[in-house]
């Protein structure tokens, strides 16, 4: 509990300074700032490869920890994406809007986020070889400029009653319950523990949670496999985002998992819009407090 709390304490703090500071600047000068959004969450994702590739050089039976990993990242993101799209297909937006992105700025957008993903992985990996330390901030640090930014940009965006919408109660729990089947199914379907699977689905996206908590009790490669499953869950829900998130929301923020509370958050704003925050918000958020109980009884099963 202690460690949720410790988490949801920094990103409210930014969002409220961003918040308060933004509703006393002019219009004007937030209009600039949130400008400096999207550049920030490129080089969020750099210090993001950055951090992975360094985690890399320590990493055991990498190409196995690697396939597990993509299997179970993509295949419950697949999952819970296509379940989402069921459900909610009634919010369907319609019709275009100002955040409704063209497919070709959508590849495009995607390649730069990927391009400047591999860069930090790239630099990382060159870095750990020639045992050279770059002074490079962590992504938590580009993260809470992120929020403080995105804090500003809502001062100056009246909130209207339908993003209050009832449908963002039952999402995260639509999440919870096709995670944690697809962690299982996937895992009867390779002939594996099904106590795996649902290891590996729990997480919800919550990396620097899953590896921890996985690798302390069940060791280093199982900590491993959880933190890049949870990695690339948080990755595909990007992309997941940019090709759903206009005319799709709900499914672009439950694919984010936990991690709509913050590191895809301003992806959210930038594909659904400011509407749909609260409920990445509310959705991130009780997934994140569910995600370290839920963890701590799937690893008692293996007791």
């Amino acid at each position: 509990m202690t460690s949720v709390l410790t988490s949801l304490f920094p990103i409210a703090a930014w969002l409220l300074a961003g918040y308060a500071i933004g509703y006393l600047l002019p219009s004007r000068t937030v209009t600039f700032l949130s400008r400096a959004i999207t550049p920030f969450v490129w080089i969020m994702l750099f210090a993001i490869g950055y951090r992975f590739g360094q985690q890399l050089s320590v990493m055991h039976q990498l190409l196995l920890i690697l396939q597990t990993a993509a299997l179970y990242s993509v295949g419950i993101t697949l999952f819970c994406a296509l379940a989402l799209l069921a459900l909610f297909r009634s919010n369907r937006r319609s019709q275009a809007t100002g955040h409704d992105l063209g497919i070709m700025h959508v590849i495009r957008e995607c390649g730069i986020a990927l391009g400047f993903l591999l860069a930090g992985l790239g630099l990382a990996v060159l870095m750990t070889r020639w045992a050279i330390a770059l002074p490079i901030p962590s992504s938590e640090f580009f993260l809470y400029l992120l929020l403080f930014l995105i804090g500003a940009d809502l001062a100056h965006t009246p909130l209207q009653r339908s993003a209050i919408r009832a449908a963002m109660f039952t999402l995260p729990l639509i999440v919870l319950v096709v995670s944690l089947l697809s962690g299982a199914f996937i895992a009867w379907a390779t002939d594996t523990d099904i106590r795996h699977g649902l290891l590996l689905g729990s997480g919800f996206g919550w990396f620097s949670l899953s590896g921890v908590m996985v690798t302390a009790k069940l060791g280093e490669f199982y900590g491993a496999t959880a933190l890049l499953t949870d990695l690339f869950r948080e990755l595909l829900a990007i992309v997941v985002l940019f090709f759903a998130g206009a005319r799709y929301p709900m499914t672009g923020i439950g694919a984010a998992g936990a991690t709509a509370m913050d590191t895809t958050l301003p992806i959210v704003r930038k594909t659904a819009g400011n509407p749909f925050l609260m409920t990445a918000i509310f959705s991130g958020v009780v997934l994140s407090l569910i995600a370290p109980f839920l963890l701590s009884y799937v690893l008692s099963l293996f007791d």
